[in-house]
């Protein structure tokens, strides 16, 4: 990916990237930060799943912050502040944002309802269950915003990013009321076939 190409890679780094930003977040506020942050709001607020999750994020006076990065993604470091990395020239990608603002926020009420980040020093198998837990819960608030920005309001590439990261499986069932299982079960085929394409 050049510079000046597709700047809205991954809004699911979440907690486990600091992708296109310093750890420190220091000195890396986005130039245009109050207008990215308002035109991502005011986009995912026109969505059912986002308007919630605005109220959620008004109710618990979450912090958002927007920081200079090479990409469009989130972090929240403390469990508490969503930090969204995004581009200087992200102008054309507000719905992108709105995506990854939704995704930041549903990370942090996760925590805020008991869904907490795992400890390091659990058992490596109760870990790895509750990384997948929390993972699998943001992607289909993801699937649900994007689907609800591509309906309501005709953005396409929030659902095109859905695809390119592979979860178009979980986007389609998710849309046809699947069963939690079901999902399940195409999360960890979706992830046994990312690793084995690694190998």
């Amino acid at each position: 990916m050049s510079d000046n190409k597709d700047l809205t890679v991954n809004p699911l780094s979440g907690n486990f990237s600091t992708s296109g930003a310093d750890t420190s977040m220091r000195g890396f506020a986005h130039p245009k930060e109050k207008a990215v942050l308002e035109n991502a709001k005011e986009i995912l607020g026109k969505t059912e799943t986002g308007a919630r999750l605005l109220d959620v994020m008004n109710h618990y006076k979450i912090p958002i912050r927007v920081m200079s990065g090479r990409e469009i993604t989130y972090t929240t470091p403390d469990d508490s502040t969503v930090y969204l990395m995004a581009p200087p020239a992200v102008t054309k990608s507000y719905d992108v944002v709105a995506l990854t603002l939704g995704c930041g926020i549903r990370d942090v009420e996760q925590g805020m309802v008991g869904f907490k980040r795992p400890d390091k020093d659990l058992d490596p198998v109760e870990y790895a269950a509750m990384t997948f837990s929390k993972s699998l819960d943001i992607i289909v608030n993801m699937c649900k915003i994007a689907d609800e920005l591509k309906e309501k309001l005709g953005f396409q590439k929030p659902l095109d990013i859905v695809y390119e990261l592979g979860h178009g499986n979980i986007y389609k069932a998710q849309k046809a009321n699947a069963d939690y299982n079901e999902i399940v079960d195409l999360f960890v085929e979706g992830e046994r076939n990312a690793t084995e394409g690694l190998l």
